[in-house]
Order: structure tokens, then sequence, then C-alpha cells
């Protein structure tokens, strides 16, 4: 799994400071493997070497994309700030092309021990959706809390997508005690790359309570057997536009420090 090409190491050491679980032993000799069983393929030791002296997996290093420079702090909190949840979208459907896209840079959140066990479900179309919809509706039967979603369901509005002409689901099998973690991260990453994409999401909270309680929920939504869809966003095009950010809450913070903090 794990191959170093020593005429290119020069025994920095930086492998063994990133391998949260040692696989890395460096001597003067030069870099040694060792519990190579306990790899988990997070990628640190290939992307921090600066001689692209590690192949990990096989993959040639001079092959991996470089790291591109981050955005400057003013940028990224403009974009945490500005965005909003999108519940008006125009009529035409999300190219294909753009969803694959943006779908893909999402893959790269991170998972616990790195398993990388998000798996993604698409939903386009009205007909789907609607199918969707009633599952849900139907889920939520004698549930007084939710009685509105489901007069509002029955009477031909659409209270569940919002109009939005698809939804996007991260799904894992639910074996792992922070798959909801995972799935919510990858939803969170990919909600916040919408709008530079111009797309606009809002998390889909009633189809994610259903889908997690109903089999009947899961089957209407396509799922795989054994994936239980824990995260998803309606997702459109916009059809407004934000022009100012709300006032929020009072930072609340505790801050818990030692003696030699």
């Amino acid at each position: 799994m794990i191959h170093i090409e020593n005429s290119r190491c020069v025994r920095c050491g930086l492998c063994a400071r990133v391998c949260p679980l040692h696989c890395f032993h460096v001597s003067d000799e030069g870099v040694r493997i060792h519990h190579e069983e306990y790899c988990m393929h997070c990628g640190h030791c290939a992307a921090v070497c600066p001689q692209a002296a590690v192949q990990l997996d096989g993959v040639n290093p001079d092959t991996l994309a470089p790291a591109a420079p981050l955005p400057d702090a003013d940028s990224l909190a403009a974009l945490i700030r500005g965005r909003r949840s999108v519940r008006e979208f125009k009529e035409q459907n999300v190219p294909e092309e753009l969803l694959l896209k943006a779908l893909d840079v999402a893959r790269y959140a991170p998972t616990g021990k790195n398993l990388e066990n998000v798996s993604w479900l698409v939903l386009e179309g009205r007909d789907v959706l609607r199918r969707v919809a009633d599952a849900v509706a139907d889920a939520f039967r004698g549930d007084k809390r939710l009685a509105g979603v489901v007069l509002s369901h029955d009477r031909g509005g659409d209270p569940i997508f919002r109009g939005a002409p698809c939804a996007v689901f991260a799904c894992a099998g639910g074996s792992y005690d922070l798959d909801i973690v995972n799935c919510s991260i990858a939803v969170s990453s990919l909600d916040l790359l919408l709008p530079v994409m111009g797309l606009g999401g809002c998390w889909a909270g009633y189809v994610m309570r259903a889908a997690a309680m109903s089999e009947d929920v899961r089957k209407a939504m396509g799922a795989e057997d054994g994936l239980i869809p824990m995260a998803g966003l309606m997702i459109g095009v916009p059809d407004i536009r934000y022009r100012r950010i709300p006032s929020r809450r009072e930072l609340r913070v505790r801050l818990v420090k030692g003696d030699k903090a």
C-alpha cells in the first residue's frame, strides 16, 4: 500500500509527523514502513511530502493535483455568513453536469476513520419527488405535530420539497456510530459550494426524518439496500436574491484553560 522512492526521499520526517497511525519510522538509514495494516489511506503522507517520494495505493504522486491557494479569511467568512436556505426556485432543471461536478467536490469532505463511506442519492423530476413526498406524508400521518405538513401536501401543496426540481441525499449504512456525522459534513460542504455555482439549496429535514424511521420512504426514494439517506438538500436555481446578512445571536462560548494557557 505504501512505497517510499528512496532516490527522492530526503528523510525530512514529515510523513512520520502527519501519519495519524504512526506507519512511518525515520532514521539515518531511511524511512521504514511498519504497521502498514493500520493505514487508513487518508493520503496525508503523499500530500505532505515535498519530494513526491511517497506512493500510496499504487498512485503515482506525480499525478496528484497540487494544493491550490486557500481563499482569504474574509472571503470565506462572507460565504459562510451570506449563505441562505433557498426555498424559491426557478422552473428549470439543475444541469446534470453541474450537479455531478458539485458532488465530485463534496466527496472530499472528511469522514471518521477516513472510511469514505458516503454515497449519494439524487432524485430528479416532479413525478419522482411527488412519489417520495407522498411516502413522507404517509409516514407522518397520526403525528399531530406534523398535521399541517400532511394537510398541505394532501391539498396539492409542496411543503416537503418546496417546488425544487431536484434533491440530493448523502447515504451510509448506519453501522458506524458517526455515519450521520459523516453524511452531515458531506452535505454541509455541498451546501456551501452551491451558491458559488449558481445554485441554491435547503436542508430536506422532513425527508431526512421520514427516511430514518420508514422503510417505505426509503423504498420510494430508491435507496440502495442497506443504505439510509441521512442528510440531504433540495436543490435548484434560485428565483430570488438575498441582499443582506441578517443578525444572529451573540457568540456563546466557554473557554476552559489550564494553568499554562
